[in-house]
């Protein structure tokens, strides 16, 4: 399912159904990340998870299917990439083939490497300042809009 949405700059563009998921134990992250997915016209539901555990709960439980997910590396608990993994080897969650992106306050290269063996979808950092976590926001979620996956 679609919806029509406006964009950052004025334009109209189509934008994926399906909730924003945000996976990130700093409560000051999530909540930025919230208002510049606002800011950037995307309609979509977000929902904020503090830890890969409420994460995964959800996912079994949900009926919804998120447009995308992005997650931190470093969180307690379990890490991102166990998140990654997790999902994976579950055949339920993996059938669900949401769109996973890391997206973290930085980005060490032997953690890169085995997110991509994790087969995620990209990794970023968030940048050091606002404009540049709006600029990476922009890339990821207009990227997924219209990227074709199987929940497309």
């Amino acid at each position: 399912m679609y919806l029509q949405s406006e964009s950052y700059d004025g334009g109209v563009h189509i934008v994926k159904s399906g909730p924003i998921v945000l996976v990130d134990d700093d409560a000051d992250d999530r909540q930025l990340m919230e208002l510049v997915c606002t800011s950037l016209n995307y309609t979509n539901k977000i929902i904020s998870f503090e830890n890969g555990v409420l994460l995964l709960e959800f996912l079994r439980i949900t009926s919804e299917k998120p447009f995308l997910i992005l997650c931190d590396i470093n969180m307690p608990f379990i890490n991102g990439l166990e998140v990654r993994r997790k999902i994976d080897e579950d055949e339920f969650l993996r059938k669900k083939s949401i769109p996973f992106v890391f997206f973290s306050t930085n980005a060490v290269q032997r953690e890169v490497e085995e997110a991509y063996q994790l087969t995620v979808q990209g990794f970023f950092e968030k940048g050091n300042n606002l404009r540049e976590m709006t600029d990476r926001l922009r890339l990821i979620l207009d990227y997924w809009a219209v990227c074709k996956h199987p929940n497309s």
